[in-house]
Parts: C-alpha cells; sequence; structure tokens
C-alpha cells in the first residue's frame, strides 16, 4: 500500500469512528448565528452549578446515522457510562520516578530481580534513556511469581512507549506507538464572571478554554461582550492510556449563546488531514486575520479619532486598538506575513511592524522585548509569538497598542470585516451527516444546562415564599 493510500485510509477510518476528529487551529474564526433554540432563557444572574464533565467512548454512539433517537442519546448523555478499554494496567506496577531514582534502586527496592536488564540498557542505544531517568516518568513492571521481571514498559514520547520484555536469549527491546483510547467528553455552564474562569469551573482545561475562546472570537469579544447569564456547551475528546486519561484532545463541536444569540461550530477532518470549523450550514470559519493579538486581556482604549492623549494632555487621533495585560502576556502576529520593521521607534516604543502581501499591515507597540531570534525580513505565520507585552514609549501602564492598516489606511480592527480563508469545492455529504448528529449532541448537552438552570431559580422561588 503507497503511503497516500495508507495515509487515506487511515483518515477514513477516523472520520468513521466518531463522525468527525476536529482541529483547534490557531487562529481566530467567525461563527454564524442560528436561531435561538425553544429552551433558551433570557440572560438572568442565576446560574445554576456547571455541569461536571462527563466521558462517553466511541462505541457508545452510532456513527453514521442520519436518524439518531435523540432519547438514547440523551439517556447515555446522563449515564455516562465508560467502557473500560481494552489494554489495562492490570498485572502490571506502576512507579512513578521521584527525585534521586535510578532504574536500578528502583527494582531493588521493590525486591525484582532483573538479571541482564541493565547490561541491555547501557548497550542499546534505543535503551539508554532508562538510564536517564527524569522525576515525574511513570514505569510499569510486570513480574512472575518468584518476583522475576518479565516486562517493562516506559513512555519515552507523548505517542510512543519503549517495551522490554523478557526471552529465553535476553530482553528483547521495542519501541512501539502508543494507541490511545479516545473518548468523548461534554461540559457546560454559565458565565458569571468571565469565560477563562467560569469555563475552568465548570471542567474544562485551559487549552480548551483558549481553544474556545479562538472558536468564537470573531463574534465574541471575551473582553467587551459577555454578560451574565450567557452560556456554553463543549463536545471534545479525552486521550486515555491503559485505563487512565493522560491529556484532552480536539473540540468536535460547541456552543455559546451570548446576549440571547446563539452561534455554533462544528469541527471536520478533511482527507489530507487539514482541520477547519464550520458553520451548521457549511461555511468555512477561518479568517486571514485573528481579531486580537493578545488573548484574555482587557481593551483600555478603543479606535478613534479624536482621543484625549493621557501624557501629551491634548486630543489625538488614536488609530488602534490598546489591550491592558501584565508585562510579559505574549503578543502573537495576527496573520501569516514578512516583519519590515522592529525595535524602537519614537513614543511606540518597542515595535515590531508587520506586512501581510500587498494590502496589509499591522502594528504590535509598547513592547517590553521582542523575540530573540525575530529579524527584519524574517517571515512569521499566524499565532506565532512576536514579542511580550510591556510599558515602553509613551505609555501610562503596561499594554499592547495594536494597529491594522488598509492599503495604508487604518481601519478599526474591531469592525472590520475580514476576509474569510475558505476552500474551493463543496462539503462531502459526509459533513452535512455529521452536522445532524453534532447538533443533536449540542441541543442535548445545552438543553440541560438550561433545565438545571430553570430548576435553580424554581428551587430559590420556593425558598422566598
Amino acid at each position: 500500500m503507497s503511503d497516500r493510500s495508507a495515509f487515506q485510509e487511515r483518515a477514513a477510518w477516523r472520520r468513521s469512528l466518531l463522525f468527525v476528529g476536529a482541529g483547534v487551529f490557531a487562529t481566530s474564526v467567525t461563527i454564524a448565528s442560528i436561531p435561538t433554540p425553544d429552551l433558551a432563557l433570557a440572560p438572568d444572574p442565576a446560574i445554576p452549578p456547571s455541569t461536571p464533565p462527563q466521558t462517553l467512548v466511541y462505541s457508545q454512539v452510532i456513527p453514521g446515522s442520519e436518524s439518531t433517537d435523540r432519547h438514547l442519546l440523551a439517556e447515555l448523555l446522563r449515564s455516562a457510562a465508560v467502557v473500560e478499554p481494552a489494554t489495562t494496567t492490570e498485572g502490571y506496577s506502576e512507579v512513578t520516578v521521584r527525585p534521586g531514582d535510578t532504574l536500578a534502586r528502583i527494582l531493588r527496592g521493590r525486591g525484582i530481580e532483573a538479571p541482564g536488564l541493565l547490561q541491555v540498557v547501557h548497550a542499546r542505544a534505543e535503551a539508554r534513556g532508562l538510564s536517564r531517568l527524569i522525576p515525574g516518568d511513570r514505569l510499569l513492571l510486570r513480574t512472575d511469581a518468584g518476583g522475576h521481571l518479565q516486562e517493562l514498559v516506559h513512555s519515552v514520547e507523548p505517542y510512543e512507549n519503549l517495551r522490554l520484555t523478557r526471552a529465553a536469549t535476553g530482553f528483547e527491546v521495542l519501541r512501539e506507538r502508543r494507541e490511545y483510547d479516545i473518548r468523548v467528553a461534554y461540559v457546560a455552564g454559565g458565565i458569571t464572571h468571565s469565560l477563562f474562569e467560569d469555563a475552568q469551573r465548570a471542567g474544562l482545561s485551559e487549552p480548551l478554554v483558549l481553544a474556545l475562546a479562538e472558536i468564537f472570537g470573531w463574534d465574541i469579544d471575551f473582553a467587551l461582550d459577555l454578560r451574565t447569564g450567557d452560556r456554553f456547551a463543549v463536545v471534545y475528546e479525552e486521550k486515555y492510556w491503559l485505563g487512565q486519561k493522560v491529556a484532552d484532545g480536539e473540540i468536535l463541536a460547541a456552543e455559546f449563546v451570548n446576549r440571547g444569540k446563539t452561534y455554533r461550530a462544528i469541527g471536520y477532518r478533511h482527507d489530507d488531514g487539514a482541520l477547519e470549523y464550520y458553520t451548521p450550514e457549511g461555511k468555512s470559519l477561518k479568517r486571514e486575520f485573528l481579531r486580537a493579538p493578545v488573548k484574555f486581556s482587557r481593551v483600555s482604549s478603543t479606535f478613534s479619532n479624536a482621543r484625549y492623549h493621557p501624557i501629551l494632555k491634548i486630543p489625538r487621533a488614536h488609530k488602534g486598538i490598546d489591550y491592558a495585560a501584565p508585562v510579559g502576556t505574549p503578543v502573537h502576529a495576527t496573520a501569516g506575513g514578512q516583519i519590515i520593521s522592529l525595535g524602537w521607534n519614537g513614543g511606540y516604543g518597542k515595535t515590531v511592524v508587520i506586512r501581510h502581501g500587498t494590502s496589509y499591515r499591522t502594528l504590535y507597540a509598547h513592547l517590553s522585548r521582542v523575540r530573540s531570534d525575530l529579524k527584519v525580513g524574517h517571515s512569521v505565520e499566524q499565532g506565532d509569538t512576536i514579542g511580550y507585552i510591556g510599558q515602553t514609549g509613551l505609555a501610562t501602564g503596561p499594554h499592547l497598542h495594536y494597529e491594522f492598516q488598509v492599503n495604508g489606511v487604518h481601519r478599526n480592527p474591531l469592525t472590520y470585516r475580514f476576509p474569510t480563508a475558505t476552500r474551493t469545492g463543496p462539503l462531502p455529504d459526509e459533513f452535512h451527516s455529521f452536522v445532524r448528529q453534532w447538533s443533536v449532541q449540542l441541543d442535548i448537552v445545552g438543553g440541560s444546562h438550561r433545565l438545571a438552570r430553570l430548576a435553580t431559580e424554581r428551587g430559590r422561588g420556593a425558598e422566598a415564599r
């Protein structure tokens, strides 16, 4: 089988596991609004506790069905039964390496006999990592009834194991790709303080919160637009190995309700491995520019033709957006391009200017420092860190001053309608089947939180009476 055929077969197999494997790409995206479901409630300060994270395994969901029973899915989501993976730690003892531990000390401390093992570790290049164990490394040991080591497993890479197995002639060494058990998890919650705080309280990890913000960052400014009563629902992957969760995977589908308006994103992985999000109607959500160059920051000054300058004490045009954040906060290139200016620039302080094609330029000012390996003429990709927030130049506090120009004219990056980076050609019918399946799950997950909220409100009303 050719490499291309093998790749296509793996891609098709992955899609068939559970509708779609969606990826979080390093860009902010726009989500077209859809009608708010009938169960939607008006924004209100009373928010019930968030739905705790629940987990399903792929085999519990019916792949490819166009007529999934909503009651069946609802029961699955309520019960969240977990089927144990075929591979478990049964028969193994698990060891977490502590400071000062060596392989010999670990074996000796557990009374394990392993003649010839250390010679193999020192003689075989692929096994020498066992002679340089790092605190936190995880080893799995399997012994026979007499305490003789039969097998040792060591995680050497995120997706790779080193396995030493006893054979008649000594220990055989094998490096093998780790195959994770992928399960589907979901979280729903409401906004009372901030997306970052409330989503983490609901059970989303920090990387997933950042990914959620990137997905909905075009239609929702999480520094200005959030209101108490907004809510979110996320369906995502979890990676398990030997029965234990080791990492979060990708967001598969998500919903955010902001000021009563509902936005949805559906993930889809193409045959070439590229990952994109789409509206349920099939519109690509990838944009050529990120909405903001700083994550989870506060807009301290907006675009204006006559703003009172806090240092110069005179009205002056402010042709950009100021993002207040602590010194050292990373600043990201909002699009791929070439650095055309870098260094001190008068009142702007330390500044980076990037040209994007023939029409666009972006400027990042008041930086504390620029990434050390960047030079004029270098190319950067969208989302690359180019510097760090500071207070250089004419600045009253730590912030980033960001400007966006189109054909030499300053434009407001918060209101400018950026072009959509779309693929050519229609999406396959497979995608529309995925949309139907994920829409059902989002209806149930989001609806469960709305119903819990209604029950909480009724309970408070009863107490008041």
